[in-house]
């Protein structure tokens, strides 16, 4: 459970729009099950594939893999249907707008990562840099996405991105906007996002949310807030219902070097304001094993290349152990923050520092003593 009692500025406003969102995380789960790419996709996509887009295949003009399947235009005058009416509606006409498109209206998640910044302590920007207007929408908006911070967490409103985009790109793709490979590279970054998710239910209330979101921040009242929600609940619903498409519990794992303990999506921004190189290492015993930092110090760091210096142990590696280059990588500081926040106050220490943490969880420092080549 969330100790809501440590969070700063946090002020909910009192909608009501959360209680019905509750119940998509309170249905039992199925256990997942593997599938393909495409499949994955495709359901990712599952929620703009029950809107009617012309020159597309409706669910009731389809067989029973529909959500598991990305669509082709049956014809060449099908196509140009679609085409036209992502031009038409979205200004969308080749990859480059789809992408201006997409970036502009589906960015939902990153304004749920600046006020869910402001609530955990700490903020990304100084509110007092907006002018007046940007302010009052800020808190406005941060107050409205607090009611939904207890039941999505970090997630946000990271599923209603992911759905929008993926639906958008599936469209692409089917008239031949988008080439195969070109898909394919676009379609990637939705995956690894998805990764967050433990669930389709997790998935579900993530939409619903930012979809709300999405019809707030374009001026909807309460009350088409409300029969919004309806609708959205419905969708989703109708993904989640028994033998549905959602309910199947297949979801698509891309393969990894490593399986190291977060995906991109899950990380949040500790260091906004970090000058300088911001390159480290750390040993998979951190980023892998989900060790808590043991051992860091800070070095003269490495020339020609954006390193910080700091390298970062769990502190039982064995001399043997570090000596092997493939149990060390090399991450962005802010990643490390994501692995162990511990360490936060201990990276403006200068060059030549250590820090051990002692069998009270907190750090000391102790002599730096590494032996120079």
């Amino acid at each position: 459970m969330m100790d809501l009692s440590l969070l700063h500025d946090f002020h909910p406003r009192s909608d009501g729009l959360e209680r019905d969102i509750q119940s998509l995380l309170s249905r039992s789960r199925r256990e997942r099950r593997p599938c393909g790419r495409d499949a994955f996709l495709a359901l990712l996509a599952g929620v703009p594939a029950l809107r009617k887009t012309p020159g597309l295949p409706s669910p009731g003009e389809s067989g029973p893999d529909y959500f598991t399947t990305l669509p082709l235009c049956a014809s060449e005058e099908d196509a140009a249907a679609c085409r036209e009416h992502l031009k038409a509606v979205y200004g969308v006409t080749d990859k480059q707008s789809l992408l201006d498109f997409c970036g502009r209206q589906f960015c939902c998640q990153d304004n749920y990562l600046d006020f869910e910044a402001v609530w955990e302590g700490r903020p990304l920007f100084d509110l007092s840099s907006l002018n007046p207007a940007a302010a009052g929408f800020f808190l406005q908006a941060r107050d409205f996405s607090a009611q939904f911070y207890p039941l999505v967490g970090h997630l946000g409103y990271l599923a209603w991105d992911i759905s929008e985009r993926t639906g958008h790109l599936r469209a692409a793709l089917a008239c031949g906007l988008l080439t195969r490979e070109e898909f394919d590279e676009l379609a990637g970054k939705q995956i690894i996002q998805a990764q967050a998710f433990g669930s389709w239910e997790e998935y579900a209330a993530s939409l619903v949310c930012g979809a709300l979101y999405w019809d707030f921040r374009q001026g909807t009242s309460l009350p088409d807030l409300q029969k919004a929600q309806r609708l959205w609940m419905d969708l989703v619903r109708t993904l989640l219902a028994n033998d549905a498409a959602w309910d199947s519990g297949f979801w698509h794992v891309p393969r990894r070097e490593k399986e190291y303990r977060l995906w991109p999506s899950e990380m949040k921004m500790y260091l906004p304001d970090w000058e300088g190189p911001n390159g480290c290492f750390v040993t998979d015993r951190v980023a892998v094993d989900g060790c808590r930092v043991g051992w860091c110090y800070r070095e003269e760091p490495e020339q020609n290349f954006p390193d910080s210096g700091w390298r970062f142990f769990s502190g039982d590696e064995s001399e043997a152990y570090i000596a092997d280059i493939r149990h060390t990588g090399i991450y962005d500081l802010n990643t490390a923050c994501n692995l162990d926040p511990d360490v936060i106050p201990l990276l403006s220490a200068p060059y030549r520092s250590a820090f051990v943490r002692g069998e009270d969880g907190k750090f000391r420092p102790e002599p730096f003593d590494l032996t120079e080549g």
